[in-house]
């Protein structure tokens, strides 16, 4: 491994990566909803009216896992799902003034959490940061080069 790697392997060890994650503003939106569901209102503020398969491309999940987060924030009034009126197969999603209400909270709270990271950093630096990131999401979003070994199966002998 590289130095550049090593050091950075020692900041998230030395928690240099993980105390943003424990911030009282991070904490915050945990309280209000799981982060899936964070990412869901966000989305859905973000976009609007969105079918169950759009939102679970923009969440990077499966349609089922979409289809859970929807009947979630349904429950609790704060997304409502109607059937497509030209093809019922599709389900769309669109917040409830409720969930409308929740997304400018949540934005807030994000919004604060950007503008921390714009006073650390300048501009420059806010670019350069982005890229790199962007091409580490790359680095896994990326099919492996050689497929993951297949499982094997051990045989162990038991006594009789």
């Amino acid at each position: 491994m590289g130095e550049g790697v090593e050091a950075l392997f020692d900041l998230i060890l030395n928690s240099g990566l993980r105390p943003p994650l424990f911030h009282p503003d991070v904490l915050a939106l945990d309280r209000e909803l799981p982060r899936s569901e964070v990412l869901a209102v966000l989305l859905l503020q973000r976009r609007g009216d969105m079918t169950m398969f759009e939102l679970a491309q923009d969440l990077g999940a499966p349609l089922s896992t979409a289809t859970g987060i929807g009947t979630r924030l349904g429950r609790r009034g704060l997304v409502s799902r109607e059937r497509d009126p030209e093809d019922r197969r599709i389900i769309r999603v669109h917040l409830t003034d409720k969930g409308k209400a929740l997304a400018v909270r949540l934005r807030s709270r994000v919004d604060a959490l950007v503008s921390r990271i714009q006073q650390a950093l300048s501009e420059e630096e806010i670019a350069q940061f982005i890229a790199l990131v962007s091409k580490v999401v790359g680095a896994f979003s990326a099919t492996p080069a050689t497929p993951p070994p297949a499982p094997t199966v051990r045989r162990i002998p038991i006594e009789e």
